[in-house]
């Protein structure tokens, strides 16, 4: 992993060396989850979450160890294979960071088109008072949004940020972490510029 990246913070561009990856990968107990099985670029994905959104690295390794076997499955998706040019014949699991965005996300997924609807008209139907009280607006929030959450947590449907990894010789290799949003043709040329030469199988991927 002797990989340094430029790293662009606002007007400013900073170092992350390979040192300092080590250092913080040894610090989270990579090597006991996957030794030689994550890259420099996974590493960095993770020390940036942390630093730039408050996301807890360990949050995101209880995924990794649940698609190692080594603890039971998460209430997120299962882990599935991308379809698009792009990034086909690779791998991707949720992990569900605690943001607004993401819970937004998931919230719509689950209540479809008419869902919120059906919701307030039910709630803040006329015939149960003429006028909206406290209580009822307390069950609607909780309804559209704890209740979307459970739901979706009970069927193990959540959705969040992406964990993306390949599957070799069975075992799986951990490349990054990436937004639902960033576009595969965006990740594609980022495993393709920072991991094809730490794992040379991945050049099979991009022809």
């Amino acid at each position: 992993m002797d990989i340094t990246f430029n790293v662009h913070d606002g007007e400013s561009t900073r170092q992350v060396t390979h040192i300092v990856l080590k250092e913080f990968a040894k610090f989270y107990g990579l090597d006991r989850i996957a030794k030689d099985r994550y890259s420099a670029l996974f590493v960095l994905n993770l020390m940036l979450l942390e630093q730039t959104n408050g996301i807890d690295p360990f949050q995101i390794l209880e995924e990794v160890k649940a698609l190692e076997g080594s603890r039971a499955s998460l209430q997120t998706k299962a882990e599935s294979q991308f379809k698009g040019k792009h990034l086909k014949g690779l791998w991707h699991k949720h992990f569900m960071p605690a943001m607004p965005s993401v819970m937004a996300h998931n919230i719509m997924n689950h209540l479809g088109k008419n869902g919120t609807r059906e919701i307030v008209e039910e709630v803040l139907n006329p015939e149960k008072s003429p006028v909206v009280t406290k209580e009822m607006l307390d069950e609607l929030t909780h309804r559209i949004v704890i209740g979307s959450m459970e739901e979706r947590a009970n069927q193990q449907k959540l959705t969040g940020e992406w964990i993306v990894f390949a599957k070799e010789n069975g075992a799986n290799y951990y490349l990054g972490v990436w937004s639902h949003n960033a576009g595969d043709e965006s990740i594609a040329g980022s495993i393709k510029s920072a991991c094809v030469r730490e794992f040379p199988f991945l050049a099979q991927y991009f022809p």
